[in-house]
């Protein structure tokens, strides 16, 4: 499809948005039935919500400024900057450790970030992160916190974990909308031609062999966390091309099989093929290792609202150590000491907190916006965080009165259709298993902007009007519901203009991710930008590492 220059900053109309996002295609529509469409859509009310960005916007405009006469509002050991999954991680190491003397603050009126959830009168759902898969031997963050949670029920002798039957993905688990209805998982199975079949399932042998593989270091190939696996150069090298080149390398070329990867990667990591390291694209398959007594090797942990459960049971945990709506605009770094300046979001006050420590767990590119430092501490990589790549998500909510109907198989958590510039969506009232097709429920549609540059698809995702989203919306579900628009009472958009960390060819293994790792001064950072790949188990993982060395650091 033509896709817009990355160039092109003008105002994006409403035909050009509708021809340019998705390219959807309605061979045989005639106009009339495109009119009555639109009809029944406009009956259908919109929401545009989302992340904070007028404060956001502030604090990269430098129009937030600290009084010198601001005194002290309060002294701890441990400030934690950021309330997604790894800063809620860190406080959550930290307390059951038995540190008591620290201070999360976030910009948002509840803390979650990526994991953050809605509700309305129909049910809970997700307006990011919407499932966690089963932890690996390894995550032994993850196990420990979901034992504590009461998601893994107990662990025998072997290590093999026994998972709450409530929390594990219902079936069906998954379906793909091809050739006119739907078929049970998301590999394409049918319609195949003989080769096609062949060359799919050469590459899951090959990425079974991947997945067994142990390196010279006595390390798995690929890991989750990624830090925990092998070093050795066969396996590093994968990181230096991309992952459509290593396909070609290794000649796959069947059609339903580039559309299941180039599907992986934007799902994952809000990116094409030719975008993502082929180190990423294998470890997304093979890092997958995680094992239960009770269910599949490939099953997921999820709840209505996503990942927003975890988030909502480590806020309770937290809750006396929470401070919302508190956008921090500036940091200083003393000798003895680091001070934050935030300013609260509702009364317009601003305070100012003194810390021993400090745990960053926003994303990096805050970092140069909030920090004061002379030019003999210019050591923050500013170059390097320039590397990072955010693509740009729009999730939109959707209140239906009831599941529209469909061929083929009747229901499923995840609906992908084929082709599609989509993600789909998952059904979030799909863990309640007193629902019935006719009970209203809410879907949660995906739609990552990866077919243009980070800030172009930033410009098309904030300056298209609401309305034009909703009717392209629509227009992609259409395609497996035809009749889903007089089911729809009410849609939600919220918008991530920087979505996530994306694992560009040479991120995860090279010299920039290397250089952001290191503490600076007083400040340790927590965020799965040090990992490349934006996951729940990432983001513990660094939340969790950072809260261990603050830690060791106290006095």
């Amino acid at each position: 499809m033509p896709k817009p220059s990355d160039s092109d900053d003008s105002k994006i109309s409403r035909s050009a948005f509708l021809k340019a996002l998705l390219g959807l295609t309605m061979a045989g529509v005639t106009g009339k039935f495109l009119y009555d469409r639109y009809n029944t859509l406009a009956r259908v009310p919109v929401r545009l919500l989302g992340p904070s960005m007028d404060f956001g916007h502030m604090v990269r405009d430098g129009s937030l400024k600290l009084d010198p006469n601001t005194p002290v509002s309060k002294k701890v050991k441990v400030l934690i900057i950021g309330g997604g999954i790894a800063g809620l991680s860190a406080g959550w190491w930290l307390k059951r450790e038995g540190v008591e003397d620290f201070m999360l603050l976030e910009l948002e009126a509840k803390p979650g970030g990526n994991s953050s959830s809605g509700e309305n009168k129909v049910s809970a759902y997700p307006r990011g992160a919407h499932y966690i898969p089963l932890a690996n031997a390894e995550s032994t963050y993850v196990r420990m916190l979901f034992q504590e949670l009461g998601i893994i029920e107990s662990i025998d002798a072997g290590g093999m974990a026994t998972y709450n039957d409530l929390y594990l993905c219902h079936d069906p688990e998954e379906r793909l909308f091809k050739d006119g209805s739907f078929q049970e998982g998301l590999v394409p199975n049918r319609g195949l031609r003989p080769e096609e079949k062949a060359e799919i399932e050469r590459f899951f042998k090959v990425i079974i062999d991947y997945r067994n593989k142990i390196g010279s270091d006595g390390k798995p190939a690929f890991a989750i966390p990624l830090e925990l696996s092998s070093r050795d150069e066969e396996f590093l090298a994968l990181d230096k091309i991309s992952m459509e080149q290593w396909l070609k390398q290794n000649n796959f070329s069947a059609r339903p099989l580039l559309w299941y990867v180039d599907y992986c990667t934007r799902d994952d990591y809000g990116a094409q093929p030719e975008q993502v390291s082929a180190w990423a694209g294998i470890h997304y398959f093979a890092g997958r290792r995680g094992r239960a007594a009770n269910a599949e090797q490939n099953a997921v942990v999820t709840w209505p609202q996503g990942n927003g459960f975890v988030v909502e049971k480590l806020t309770e945990k937290l809750a006396s150590h929470i401070t919302t709506d508190a956008c921090v605009f500036q940091l200083e770094s003393g000798a003895d000491s680091i001070r934050a300046a935030y300013i609260d979001r509702k009364s317009r006050k601003t305070f100012l907190i003194e810390a021993d420590h400090l745990i960053f767990a926003c994303p990096r590119f805050l970092l140069p916006r909030v920090l004061k430092q002379d030019a003999s501490k210019s050591s923050i990589a500013m170059d390097y965080i320039k590397e990072v790549v955010y693509p740009p998500w729009m999730v939109a909510n959707i209140t239906m009165r009831s599941l529209p109907p469909a061929r083929g198989i009747s229901r499923a958590w995840d609906n992908v259709c084929y082709l599609s510039d989509s993600l789909g969506y998952v059904v979030a009232t799909h863990q309640n298993i007193s629902t019935r097709l006719s009970s209203p429920t809410v879907i949660t549609y995906y739609y990552p902007l990866a077919d243009r540059s980070p800030d172009n698809g930033r410009m098309a995702l904030f300056r298209a009007d609401p309305e034009d989203w909703k009717e392209t919306i629509v227009e992609d579900l259409m395609r497996m519901h035809p009749t889903i628009d007089r089911y729809i009472e009410s849609i939600e958009l919220w918008p991530w203009g920087h979505g996530m960390v994306s694992p560009a060819v040479g991120y995860i293994w090279g010299e920039t991710r290397q250089k952001l790792l290191p503490d600076l001064d007083r400040i340790v950072f927590a965020h799965s930008d040090m990992s490349g790949i934006s996951n729940f188990e990432e983001s513990q993982y660094r939340g969790v590492e950072a809260a261990i060395k603050v830690k060791g650091q106290l006095s």
